[in-house]
């Protein structure tokens, strides 16, 4: 190589090395979102928050203490909101109905040091059972929420009555590959994606994705997107979006522990939207057939949230099936 080749190339390699760390310290002078209301401000009349497994959880809760209890479980970007629905119905018909928001979403603690996988998920669901002394309970998972009542049953086997898997991202497609949970844990990288998030999730971007989840959005009022709006007006909120992404390595189910999901098969219902376009209705049925035995209904023309968008039949099947 000659000096002047040489030259050349320890010109890019300076350049290279000024870009690289302009982009490792950039970031930290850049401004994240400018949300920051206190999450106790932004809760629901009968919302109560409680320290659990080192963090504080939000959740609500309808119908009789003593009643066969029924924990419901979001999945990303939900919240409690996600099953106002359903919650004050299934009460009604008996049951105590309990919504709560897991770790990074909705109003619950979204410190960088806690743990965002399902794994931890389903912890966090065992350790609110204690919290309210319920023993057993039937667990209702929505998409995410799915895979996190997955990992629950797995773990905890004898606090199960009943699943009810809805529109579950429990096989299939799960979440962005390993190494992307890699990439975001490593400082700079979470310092940019929060950059990022703060300045292109903005209420209309929200409400376009919402509606994207729905074949038939009709039903959908001012009130229902800004209830989806309300947890991105928390403090943190993108601390918590991106750490359940950083954590999201170990949420996958292999194929083993699917199979181990068999044994609660008599006692699961799977429910799913069969214009669905986030876990596609392929994946219910394939679901159905893993877990032989169980009871499976599809709602023909409903997209990825038929507790909402189909929600007068959605309660209904799931009472039949919980007094079954």
């Amino acid at each position: 190589m000659t000096v002047q080749r040489k030259r050349r190339f320890l010109r890019l390699l300076l350049v290279f090395a000024i870009i690289l760390i302009a982009l490792m310290i950039v970031p930290f002078f850049l401004p994240v979102t400018a949300a920051n209301a206190d999450p106790h401000t932004l809760a629901d009349p009968n919302g109560v928050f409680i320290t659990l497994n080192g963090g504080e959880v939000y959740y609500i809760a309808y119908g009789d203490e003593n009643a066969p209890a029924v924990v419901f479980l979001h999945g990303l970007f939900g919240s409690t909101f996600t099953w106002r629905k359903n919650l004050e119905v299934v009460a009604a018909a008996g049951y105590r109905a309990i919504a709560f928001d897991r770790f990074g979403a909705g109003l619950s603690d979204k410190r960088e040091s806690l743990d965002f996988s399902h794994a931890a998920g389903a912890d966090l669901t065992a350790a609110l059972l204690d919290a309210l002394k319920i023993e057993r309970a039937t667990i209702v998972g929505h998409s995410a929420g799915g895979n996190v009542l997955a990992h629950f049953a797995l773990r905890y086997p004898e606090r199960v009555d009943k699943l009810v898997i809805v529109d579950g991202a429990i096989i299939g497609p799960s979440g962005p590959p390993p190494f992307i949970s890699a990439l975001v844990a490593f400082p700079p990288i979470n310092r940019w994606a929060r950059v990022l998030l703060g300045a292109l999730l903005t209420e209309s971007r929200l409400a376009e994705a919402v509606e994207a989840f729905y074949v038939k959005r009709d039903w959908l009022t001012e009130a229902d997107l800004a209830g989806y709006w309300r947890p991105f007006q928390a403090k943190d909120w993108d601390v918590g979006l991106v750490g359940l992404v950083r954590d999201s390595a170990t949420n996958r189910l292999s194929d083993n522990q699917v199979a181990r999901l068999a044994q609660f098969a008599p006692r699961t219902l799977i429910i799913w939207g069969e214009a669905d376009t986030v876990t596609p209705f392929e994946i219910g049925r394939e679901l159905a057939q893993r877990l032989s035995g169980a009871q499976f209904i599809s709602y023909s023309g409903v997209g990825h949230q038929p507790m909402e968008e189909l929600s007068d039949a959605f309660n209904r099947d799931l009472i039949a099936f919980l007094a079954r």
